[in-house]
């Protein structure tokens, strides 16, 4: 990258009131990200790239299949998080792997605490952005700029922004659709209203049920049956497909709107989730998912044809129609 080049992209950040970067040496070629949203942000740029993962690739929230993600993922070491649900991370063991920069998500609840701990390393950061999906087009070009990944960055910019722009324009005017989100191992944990684990939901068109504030990090509110009975939602967001199925089967969820109308869905999960935990750039095709479940006569896109596309652009992955059908839990 030259001189030239990196004192635009600096001028560029300066001036955006998203992004705060240290420079990092020239070429980039190992990058973490401090945060999941952030390291599966450098999987879709350039997975060679990536040097280590936050949690295990395979977890409850991402089914991680093999035939969808590039051999050497499956194979990075675990440096951690600074966040729940997994390893912490120890910066010793950070330095020794030597990155050349480190991503920093903007909207983390922690982002004091991580930015002040990354600095001890004295390794190259840029703060990103990306908890808004109206971000995330200029967080993705962001983001391949400094990774010296700026044309496939600008690339997946310019789709992210088609996505979003196309759905604002097909839910103008359109009445928001109640929903609930399920998770936890019986359904009855959830997120506020204005939680960052929503915002998926929420812009595509969606009312969340439970008006709260967020009491930490991690999220998952509990509530009980009762209080989902008032809420008697129009659709049923499931992350857990367990609890899917005990939603379809128990005669106590019976009662809900939701489930007589069968509008509960479960999210799909691989190689990476589609929503949530982590809120990645998978969201790009799943607000398409969403936005056709919560508003199918206005957003009228044929969905398996833009899957196809968004896993061959994103994942380099060719997807046959029984595999998509697969991925959207339709009955073969």
């Amino acid at each position: 990258m030259s001189l030239l080049f990196r004192l635009s992209l600096l001028l560029l950040l300066s001036i955006n009131a998203h992004a705060k970067v240290i420079e990092a040496p020239s070429p980039v070629q190992k990058v973490f990200g401090s945060s999941p949203p952030m390291n599966y942000l450098i999987y879709a740029l350039n997975p060679d790239k990536m040097m280590g993962l936050n949690f295990k690739a395979k977890n409850s929230n991402n089914y991680a299949s093999p035939q969808f993600l590039d051999k050497k993922f499956l194979t990075l070491p675990i440096i951690g998080s600074f966040h729940g649900g997994g390893q912490k991370i120890n910066l010793e063991n950070l330095m020794k792997h030597k990155p050349d920069l480190i991503l920093l998500w903007e909207d983390d609840m922690l982002v004091g605490t991580v930015t002040k701990e990354i600095a001890k390393t004295n390794i190259p950061s840029i703060t990103l952005a990306f908890r808004k999906v109206e971000d995330m087009p200029e967080a993705i070009r962001l983001a391949g700029k400094a990774i010296d990944e700026k044309v496939r960055g600008e690339k997946l910019g310019a789709h992210a922004q088609k996505i979003i722009q196309e759905i604002e324009v097909a839910l103008k005017g359109t009445k928001p659709t109640r929903y609930y989100y399920a998770e936890g191992i019986d359904g009855l944990s959830t997120e506020c209203d204005n939680s960052f684990h929503v915002e998926a939901l929420n812009f595509s068109g969606g009312e969340n049920v439970h008006k709260c504030q967020q009491s930490g990090v991690l999220g998952l509110e509990k509530i009980n049956f009762e209080t989902l009975m008032t809420y008697n939602p129009d659709v049923i967001v499931v992350q857990n497909a367990l609890v899917f199925n005990e939603i379809l089967e128990n005669p106590l969820w019976q009662h809900l709107q939701a489930v007589k109308n069968k509008r509960v869905h479960l999210v799909p999960n691989d190689p990476f989730n589609w929503i949530d935990r982590p809120p990645s750039f998978m969201r790009i095709i799943g607000i398409e998912w969403l936005t056709k479940l919560f508003h199918p006569k206005e957003y009228t896109v044929h969905l398996h044809t833009r899957v196809a596309e968004f896993y061959a652009l994103y994942l380099d992955v060719k997807l046959t129609d029984k595999e998509i059908s697969k991925l959207l839990g339709e009955k073969q």
